[in-house]
């Protein structure tokens, strides 16, 4: 079973990762479109559409086999690559259904208060449209962790992959895969709870007035 915790942090590994990236590659994305700039758009809307329409094994093999195939960029760096661009997709549909959820009054609001477009966006409007987004966001954390277990087509030792290793090893099939099992909602666990610390964190009802009008002049 020594193999099995090789596994567990290249699920992890590539988890987090994928996370991290794809939380801002949306959030970058979602920027550049959010004024209404028609080219980014068109390119968004299409890129999304093809990443969000492809089962996620023919995403890894595409980009692994083809794409990165003559670089030669490892199979855990693919991985991570193609669910980045995964959880950057679903990124950047949760911030523009929890933005258009704020109502355009809070906007409005804002800049008769002396807000920028800026600080309307980042104090004002993403507080409160994370309280709307933020429930499925912990829902994708889940489902990309469990859908790393199809990393094994692209030769990525993962938990999944490991745990088959270990049956094919010891002829044993209950306890390798009740232990995979244990493993993952462990992880699934770990993770849900660091994305409720940051949820608590982030809940505007927490903030202090101080913190919300800073920069904004409210003598006039």
């Amino acid at each position: 079973m020594e193999a099995v915790p090789q596994g567990d942090r290249n699920t992890l590994l590539i988890t987090v990762l994928s996370v991290l990236f794809g939380t801002l590659l949306g959030f970058a994305v979602y920027l550049l479109c959010r004024n209404g700039n028609p080219v980014a758009n068109k390119v968004t809307g299409a890129c999304v559409w093809l990443v969000e329409g492809m089962p996620m094994v023919v995403l890894l093999m595409v980009l692994h086999y083809i794409v990165f195939k003559s670089i030669g960029i490892g199979g855990l760096a693919v991985a991570v690559i193609a669910f980045s661009l995964t959880f950057g997709a679903a990124m950047y549909g949760m911030l523009c259904s929890g933005v258009n959820a704020v109502d355009r009054g809070q906007t409005e609001g804002a800049r008769a208060l002396g807000y920028t477009d800026r600080q309307t966006f980042f104090r004002i409007i993403l507080p409160q449209a994370a309280q709307h987004f933020l429930p499925g966001y912990k829902g994708q954390v889940v489902s990309l962790l469990k859908a790393t277990a199809v990393v094994g087509y692209i030769a990525v030792q993962d938990l999944t992959k490991m745990g088959d290793i270990v049956r094919s090893r010891t002829y044993e099939a209950f306890f390798p895969l009740i232990a995979v099992t244990v493993i993952y909602f462990l992880l699934a666990a770990l993770m849900i709870r660091i994305v409720e610390w940051i949820i608590g964190n982030i809940n505007p009802k927490n903030r202090k007035p101080e913190q919300i009008l800073k920069g904004v002049n409210t003598h006039d």
